[in-house]
């Protein structure tokens, strides 16, 4: 997964995907990880259950993101 973050004043403030490679993601699982980091304002959220390997990639893509800043 690549993503683009937008922050403002220090905050997450959206999440883009770049590029995604998993085709098997249950329904919502993408928009919950987007609204959950922002919420978060990091990747300090739980896992979507029966997405493990997904949720994992996608903190792992956002730590990269945020590591930028």
């Amino acid at each position: 997964i690549q993503i683009q973050v937008t922050k403002e004043a220090g905050n997450i403030t959206a999440v883009s995907y770049l590029k995604q490679s998993y085709t098997r993601v249950p329904n919502g699982t993408m928009a919950y990880l987007v609204n959950a980091s922002i919420q978060a304002n990091g990747s300090n959220f739980t896992k979507v259950s029966r997405a493990t390997v997904t949720t994992n990639a996608y903190k792992k893509a956002l730590e990269d993101a945020l590591a930028k800043f």
